[in-house]
């Protein structure tokens, strides 16, 4: 199901990713670290399926 591959964190990023993850009630680190990483990149393809519909828009003449 998954590939594991290792990431290198700083050590302050990790101990910030503990307590985060202790907080938010995830059952561990690489379980927060993955929902973290889903977010941003459901974010930035977003925002590129956005600009994709614009420049469509553009291209029919609806916006300019």
């Amino acid at each position: 199901m998954f590939s594991r591959y290792a990431i290198k964190l700083p050590p302050e990023l990790y101990e910030r990713a503990v307590a985060a993850a202790q907080k938010a009630g995830y059952s561990s680190v690489e379980e927060f670290v993955i929902h973290a990483i889903e977010k941003q990149l459901a974010g930035i393809e977003e925002a590129e399926a956005m600009d994709a519909v614009t420049r469509r828009l553009k291209g029919l003449g609806y916006l300019e």
